[in-house]
């Protein structure tokens, strides 16, 4: 790709993202925007699956923009901190750890007031993601209080590009994984999720993120990430199941053992009350009704809508998976069909917040730039 087709397509990936974050609530504007997405991740992952790993270096003025971006998102985090805009799901992650702390479970206690005040039921007012999440976030929270929860994201934030840099260089090249960092840093969604909003998500994608880095020479340990992911967070965890899995059986069962040893943490939960545990996790989300950040709420009177966007995902999925079981295609084809599954997934859902955005962007971050 020549330097004119790679700043095209950057620029154009920006003004997608852009268009993402200001349709939010028009959620059938913003399903097409999606579903434009989710086809360029699959062409990407084709394109990945036709090259090669190369040596190209990183220029030092590559660097040297990363650097400047990077600096001036910590310039408006700190400028922030002091009164950041935090959304209920950060508050309460820190109340769910508190409780954990005296021994209480966060599924049984009415932790969720945002669905308190939509009338929900009593069952339904536990907290929403796995038992994992109030751990990473306990530490600073109990440290800094409720400013515990940005300076996480910010380490997370760190964390995740690292390891982009270090998954751009083993799919690509070293220049590679310094444009994907670039094209992340660029990027006002995230760094407003992340560093104000204090949305927890990275704190399930770093150990995907991992993953794939370990998943060649470390199957077992790449599925103890992505088993660590679910714990934190059943999205988007269990999407990439199928996308690291390794080629041969000894590696495929050390994997399958390793991701079961990172489910472990749910455990104590599941056993104490199962039925809070699955209200709050899975029924809850399966019933509650589409918001207008997607495209399903302007088709209530449709049933079939819903039904045929859940069928196309799993039509996706399920050729994804036995794709990658049959040709165990590289880190790039794997980052790009990872990305398509994670943005089917948000389209045949009831709602397509900001922050699930967080769950794709690292990896189609690193799959774009192996296009370059």
């Amino acid at each position: 790709m020549n330097s004119r087709m790679q700043c095209f397509a950057a620029l154009l990936f920006w003004a997608v993202i852009f268009a993402v974050q200001n349709l939010n609530w028009s959620g059938a504007l913003k399903a097409p925007v999606l579903l434009a997405l989710l086809l360029s991740a699959l062409y990407l992952a084709y394109r990945a699956s036709k090259g090669q790993v190369t040596t190209i270096r990183a220029s030092r003025a590559l660097a040297g923009f990363a650097l400047l971006l990077l600096l001036i998102q910590l310039l408006y985090f700190f400028s922030r901190l002091g009164n950041p805009h935090l959304t209920d799901i950060a508050i309460t992650t820190l109340d769910a750890g508190k409780a954990m702390l005296h021994g209480q479970n966060p599924y049984t206690l009415p932790l969720d007031t945002e669905a308190a005040s939509t009338g929900a039921p009593l069952q339904f007012q536990g907290y929403k993601y796995l038992p994992l999440m109030p751990v990473i976030y306990l530490p600073l929270g109990l440290l800094l209080g409720w400013r515990g929860v940005p300076v996480t994201d910010l380490l997370l934030l760190l964390a995740t590009l690292g390891l982009m840099l270090h998954l751009g260089r083993k799919a690509s090249s070293p220049r590679s994984g310094l444009v994907a960092v670039v094209l992340y840093l660029s990027l006002p969604l995230a760094a407003q999720q992340v560093l104000i909003k204090g949305s927890t998500d990275l704190a399930a994608v770093v150990p995907l993120l991992l993953g794939f880095v370990l998943m060649e020479r470390r199957p077992g340990w790449a599925g103890f990430c992505v088993g660590l992911s679910i714990s934190a967070k059943l999205f988007p965890g269990v999407i990439f199941l199928p996308c690291l899995f390794p080629a041969s059986w000894p590696e495929r069962r050390r994997y399958v053992f390793g991701a079961v040893l990172g489910l472990l943490p749910i455990l104590p939960y599941a056993l104490a009350a199962p039925d809070a545990l699955y209200d709050n996790i899975v029924l809850f989300n399966a019933i509650r009704a589409p918001d207008s950040t997607a495209w399903l709420s302007y088709v209530p009177d449709i049933p079939l809508a819903a039904l045929a966007a859940h069928a196309a995902f799993l039509v996706l999925f399920t050729a994804a998976s036995i794709y990658i079981w049959r040709r165990a295609p590289s880190l790039a084809v794997r980052c790009g069909l990872a990305s398509a599954l994670t943005l089917g997934v948000i389209l045949a859902g009831p709602a397509a917040h900001h922050n699930y955005h967080l769950w794709w962007l690292p990896f189609y971050c690193v799959s774009l730039a192996a296009a370059f």
